[in-house]
């Protein structure tokens, strides 16, 4: 019995010694899975972390692309803007040049015309005129000849007066 207590304990601890290796084997197993996952993860987690920075990079790159492009219109709107303000105040300037032209024309129109039918005015004074002097002249001669009538009747009066003074004086005597 003692030799069976004996094996017995021998077996005891065998098999306390066995189940010892076989929980350390699988300790041992589950550590390693555990490390390979953990190492899978670190990896997972750094490919994750270059993707993320590539990423980042990535749209760094195109933010200083779009900056830079934004900066460029920007540059390019400014110059237009400035372009177009210097053709406004040109053609401002034009507008008024030609609106001062405008009213000088529109100004000699109005002198012109006014001119025009002063002339017109003009024109028809003189043509009354004319023929007022034309009338005139009419009357002038038909006056010319009574004053010339009158002067032949004055003579032939003159030479009758003196005819009868003459008459008269030899009566006197």
């Amino acid at each position: 019995m003692k030799s069976i207590k004996a094996h017995a304990w021998q077996l005891l601890a065998l098999a306390l010694a066995a189940a010892l290796l076989w929980q350390t084997l699988r300790l041992a197993a589950a550590e390693v899975t555990e490390a390979r996952a953990q190492q899978a993860l670190s990896q997972y987690i750094a490919t994750q972390a270059q993707a993320a920075q590539a990423e980042t990079t990535k749209k760094a790159g195109a933010l200083l692309t779009h900056a830079g492009a934004q900066q460029g219109n920007t540059h390019a709107y400014t110059q237009d803007l400035q372009r177009l303000e210097a053709a406004r105040a040109a053609d401002a300037g034009r507008i008024a040049g030609l609106q001062h032209d405008i009213r000088a024309a529109a100004t000699r129109n109005a002198q012109l015309a006014g001119d025009a039918a002063a002339c017109r005015d003009l024109a028809d004074q003189h043509e009354r005129l004319a023929a007022r002097v034309a009338e005139g002249a009419g009357v002038v001669g038909e006056l010319v000849g009574l004053v010339e009538q009158r002067d032949a009747e004055v003579m032939a009066l003159q030479g009758q007066v003196a005819a009868d003074r003459v008459l008269l004086d030899e009566k006197k005597i």
